[in-house]
């Protein structure tokens, strides 16, 4: 009597079950912002053929960066204007406020008063250094009653690091004592590296001031 046995078949693998990706997390979108530089004062100061206007700027935005701001400066006589010229450009963070110069020689010869209006190329939210208004001391050698000249003195720091070798440009304006603007100037600097830079800025004035400030800014 044969006998007749039966093959059990291996049990089977259980299936491998997808496990859905996590979704790609969606920026929050930012609150609504005032996309606006505003020109919160402007004047001019004058010596010979040399005239520094001069423009203190606001950027009123909470949360982005104005970059490549350029000042347009229309510089007048009695009425009469007399030349025009831009400033460099300059980056602003938000709520930062920077007094900005240009240099006019002799198409601005004796200006008594400016306009001043400005543009922004890009308004990023992302930004890089910027440079917080100091003190400068003023100096001059000789000094007059009236028209002069002079350099401001002071110190440079900025928020984060930059680069040795990066292009900053500083300026410096005068005021009287009430906080009218007497003038000012601006000076270019290649940024040796460390976390500040002691600088001397060469300034015109309408009259000795009683207090002078720098700022500056550079690259992002």
């Amino acid at each position: 009597m044969s006998s007749c046995s039966a093959s059990t078949p291996p049990p089977s693998s259980p299936s491998a079950t997808a496990i859905p990706s996590a979704p790609a997390p969606t920026p929050t979108p930012l609150p609504p912002d005032t996309l606006t530089v505003a020109v919160l004062s402007a004047g001019v100061g004058t010596f010979d053929l040399a005239a520094i206007p001069v423009a203190t700027l606001e950027n009123r935005a909470r949360f982005h960066g104005a970059a490549s701001v350029v000042v347009h400066f229309v510089t007048q006589r009695s009425g009469r204007t007399l030349g025009s010229l831009d400033s460099a450009p300059v980056n602003l963070a938000p709520g930062e406020t920077l007094a900005v110069t240009a240099d006019c020689t002799d198409a601005c010869d004796g200006a008594t008063s400016v306009n001043a209006t400005v543009s922004v190329a890009t308004w990023p939210t992302t930004i890089g250094a910027v440079f917080p208004t100091s003190g400068g001391a003023y100096s001059c050698h000789p000094c007059r009653p009236g028209h002069g000249y002079g350099n401001v003195s002071g110190t440079l720091i900025p928020s984060s690091a930059i680069d040795s070798g990066g292009a900053v440009v500083s300026f410096a304006v005068c005021r009287t004592a009430s906080g009218a603007i007497l003038g000012g100037g601006s000076e270019q600097f290649v940024w040796p590296g460390g976390g500040s830079l002691a600088v001397v800025v060469p300034v015109v004035v309408n009259a000795p001031p009683a207090a002078c400030t720098l700022g500056a800014s550079t690259g992002w």
